[in-house]
C-alpha cells in the first residue's frame, strides 16, 4: 500500500516534468501573435526567470559545499566528491500555486558554471549578472519575446539598474 503511494507520487512527478518541458517547447514553437499566444509565452518566460534564479542560488550553494568537501577529501586522502549537476526543472510559485518550470539543460549547466565561478570569486557579481542575463536573453529569444526579463535581481545593489 505504501509502495503504491510512492509509485503514484513518482509517476506524478515524471508527468509534471514532461508537461513542463512540453509547455516550454510549445511556447518556443508558437508563431501566432494573438493575445493568448503572447500571454502564454510571457507566462512561460516568467517561469524561466524564476527557474534561472533558483538554479543560480542552488548552484552557488552546492558548489560551496562541493569545494569544501573536495578540500576535505584531498586533506583526508579520500576520493573527490562528484561535481554537482543542475536540475533544469524547478518548483516555482505562481498565481495558481506551485508549478514546475523548465529551461534547457545546456542553459542550466551554464548557469551552474557561472554560479560556481561567482561563489569561488573567480568572477565579480556584475560579471555573473551579465553572463546570466545573456542566457536569459537567449531563452527570451527562443520564446519569441520582444523584451527580455531581468534575472538575479537579488544580487543587484539597491538603485542599480
Amino acid at each position: 500500500m505504501v509502495l503504491d503511494w510512492f509509485k503514484n507520487e513518482k509517476d506524478e512527478q515524471e508527468s509534471n516534468v514532461i508537461e513542463a518541458q512540453k509547455e516550454f517547447e510549445l511556447a518556443c514553437s508558437e508563431t501566432h501573435e494573438d493575445k493568448k499566444s503572447r500571454a502564454n509565452r510571457v507566462r512561460i518566460g516568467l517561469r524561466c526567470r524564476a527557474v534561472i534564479d533558483k538554479i543560480f542560488i542552488e548552484g552557488a550553494e552546492q558548489f560551496e559545499r562541493y569545494h569544501n568537501d573536495k578540500l576535505q577529501a584531498i586533506w583526508d586522502g579520500n576520493s573527490e566528491p562528484k561535481t554537482p549537476v543542475p536540475k533544469n526543472f524547478q518548483i516555482i510559485k505562481s498565481s495558481k500555486g506551485d508549478v514546475l518550470g523548465y529551461i534547457p539543460i545546456d542553459s542550466a549547466k551554464q548557469i551552474y558554471d557561472i554560479a560556481s565561478d561567482f561563489q569561488t570569486k573567480k568572477i565579480s557579481k556584475k560579471h555573473a549578472i551579465g553572463l546570466t542575463q545573456l542566457i536569459a536573453d537567449n531563452i527570451c529569444n527562443m520564446l519569441g519575446l520582444e523584451t527580455s526579463f531581468n534575472v538575479l535581481d537579488f544580487l543587484k545593489d539597491k538603485g542599480e539598474e
